[in-house]
């Protein structure tokens, strides 16, 4: 096991592959910190406009994180055929696959931004929200999602780096990215004069500016690594590439708007029961974001490593990586649950002074130790599963329990039973153990395996 903790620097320089879990993990986990604490820190600022503020930006965060979903699908499918061409030494497909990758986000990106900037009423009048908020929303959707490209181009480019051994330089890229982040915000809510604009205006510029320098920062990195994109790998069209990165980044980028669809319908049941409901979710949503983030970035790495060790062919140490990965990812989300638990009544207070809110949030966090530990098998299980290509299992499972048991339980045991936001919490729990579950029986199935021999064959040809 130690093998797999820690890889020393010669080992790494001579092949990037060899790259250890706890090298790769500890800056994802603080990466991940970051990019969370960009979003904590717009709804700590905007809690100091009014809960109608921040309920208004997490829907419109909703679309936005809908569409980075379908963008990055493509990228998926051929970020994992990437770490099996470097588990495999093909460089040169390394290039290939990192333009085809660029390329489609960039083209996605533009395309969403368009339909942000034109059609925002539209796609906001499903939400039930009051015409402040929804003013504010759709205010908020069009600078931000109309600017969205710089998000998904990025994403790409940081994933790339730490595929090829820069594991720091997505950490890097995310904290300046949260200073400019932190600095916009302070000016556009303290002193939103000195801009000209609204506070929510102002607050959607400030996180612009701060992707528009990460993507500059993520193209100077990605260049340093020695990754050379040209449009001459695009023509003619790498056919069976991109068919490739088609076959797993479709179905996994399907699997995981299913369950964002899934919860912004959730949202849209939840604000039946009002705005402050709605905001009582945002606050606990926020805080139960870092609980996981240990696990979530122990899973990343393994997700690379297994990836690695599939593209060599390895696959009992690919099921020994993930293994180790699942016991780190469940044992770490129920500690920092407690933890959260303990601390949760100061934890919402930091929020909000509104004592309803306060009371029903941290009854809230009880139940969510169960969501957590759900949560924690999905995520070590997803990343090892999509590394071997197998992708369609998690597309029938993650619709079929988002849909049936997120959804339906929510309306069920939120609004028909009337148990509010305990029983919607009540159905993520159920729905996180039902997926938790389902894909640790696909992979001790070991059907993967084949699925794996057939994606090498095409990346090796």
């Amino acid at each position: 096991m130690a093998n797999y903790l820690w890889a020393s620097k010669e080992e790494r320089r001579e092949d990037p592959s060899r790259v250890g879990l706890i090298q790769l993990a500890y800056p994802m986990l603080l990466e991940s910190i970051l990019r969370t604490t960009v979003s904590l820190v717009d709804v700590a600022f905007l809690s100091r406009v009014s809960d109608s503020a921040v309920s208004a930006v997490s829907v419109a965060n909703q679309y936005i994180i809908i569409c980075q979903i379908l963008s990055s699908a493509v990228a998926t499918g051929t970020l994992v055929c990437i770490n099996q061409a470097l588990g495999m030494k093909n460089y040169r497909k390394v290039n290939s696959l990192a333009s085809i990758a660029v390329a489609a986000n960039l083209a996605l990106g533009l395309l969403f931004g368009v339909i942000f900037l034109c059609c925002s009423p539209l796609v906001l009048s499903i939400m039930k929200l009051d015409a402040e908020a929804l003013a504010a929303a759709g205010l908020y959707l069009r600078l931000c999602g109309g600017m969205m490209f710089f998000q998904c181009v990025e994403i790409v480019l940081s994933s790339l780096c730490r595929s090829l051994g820069r594991t720091k330089a997505p950490l890097l890229i995310n904290l300046l990215a949260n200073l400019v982040n932190v600095a916009g915000n302070y000016v556009a809510i303290f002193h939103p004069e000195a801009l000209g604009v609204s506070q929510i205006a102002g607050v959607a510029l400030a996180s612009v500016l701060s992707r528009a320098v990460a993507l500059a920062m993520a193209f100077i990195i990605a260049y340093r690594a020695h990754v050379r994109l040209s449009p001459r790998y695009l023509w003619p069209l790498p056919v069976k590439d991109f068919q490739l990165a088609l076959s797993i980044g479709i179905p996994g980028g399907v699997s995981n708007l299913a369950y964002s669809l899934s919860q912004l319908v959730t949202t849209s049941i939840i604000s039946l029961l009002g705005t402050s409901v709605v905001a009582t979710k945002v606050y606990v949503t926020n805080i139960v974001h870092y609980i996981a983030l240990v696990g979530m970035a122990f899973s990343g790495a393994s997700s690379l490593m297994v990836g690695y060790r599939i593209g060599a062919g390895k696959y009992d140490e690919a099921n020994a990586i993930r293994s180790l990965v699942t016991k780190v990812a469940v044992c770490s989300n129920a500690f920092f649950s407690l933890v959260v638990i303990c601390f949760r009544v100061q934890l919402i207070a930091w929020f909000t002074d509104n004592p309803a809110v306060v009371a029903i949030a941290a009854n809230v966090l009880l139940i969510d130790f169960v969501v957590e530990i759900g949560r924690a098998l999905n995520n070590s299980l997803s990343g090892a599963l999509q590394a071997a290509g197998d992708v369609r299992y998690q597309l029938i499972v993650n619709q079929a329990s988002g849909w049936l048991v997120s959804v339906a339980g929510s309306y069920l045991f939120g609004i028909l039973i009337g148990w509010g936001l305990y029983g919607v919490w009540l159905s993520f729990a159920l729905d996180e153990m039902t997926r938790g579950l389902l894909l640790l029986r696909r992979w001790r199935s070991q059907k993967w395996i084949a699925i794996a021999e057939k994606k090498r064959r095409i990346i090796a040809s």
